[in-house]
């Protein structure tokens, strides 16, 4: 089964509020994630969110880097952030992930960062919430050399 079916199985299980099996399914959708990303980095390639199955392996990696955030697993969740923003090959989710870890650089919580900064009401490429409000960019111009630094460690 692909990412892309198994995360339609999984939105089914999520209406039937199903949690074992939709943990269940996540571990599965990660590995198979993992399996992906790791070939994409051996080979030297990038992640393409117009390819369906690397599109659901970009929406994993998102989902599982708010999971680490929310759980206060900072470090591996910037850890995945920022090996996103080196691996899609889309300009808005590269922004996207460098967001999400500026608001981790601040310190922020997952549902405070939402709630200040997130624009919840617009949704790109059907799944990712990439638009920021412009109060934002006070904390970009906070934590950009601290992100650069850290980014600039990982390469």
């Amino acid at each position: 089964m692909s990412i892309v079916e198994k995360y339609e199985k999984l939105d089914k299980l999520i209406h039937q509020n199903k949690e074992e099996e939709i943990n269940e399914l996540f571990r599965d959708i990660l590995t198979e994630t993992f399996e992906l990303v790791n070939k994409k980095i051996e080979n030297n390639e990038t992640l393409d969110v117009n390819n369906e199955e690397e599109k659901a392996a970009i929406r994993a990696m998102f989902e599982y880097m708010l999971e680490l955030w929310d759980e206060g697993t900072i470090d591996e969740a910037k850890e995945v952030g920022y090996d996103m923003v080196y691996l899609v090959d889309d300009k808005k989710l590269k922004e996207m992930f460098s967001m999400f870890v500026i608001g981790m650089l601040g310190g922020f919580s997952l549902d405070k960062f939402f709630d200040k900064y997130v624009k919840t009401d617009k949704v790109y490429k059907d799944v990712f919430f990439a638009e920021f409000d412009d109060k934002i960019d006070d904390l970009v111009i906070q934590y950009k050399d601290k992100f650069k630094k850290e980014f600039s460690k990982d390469a």
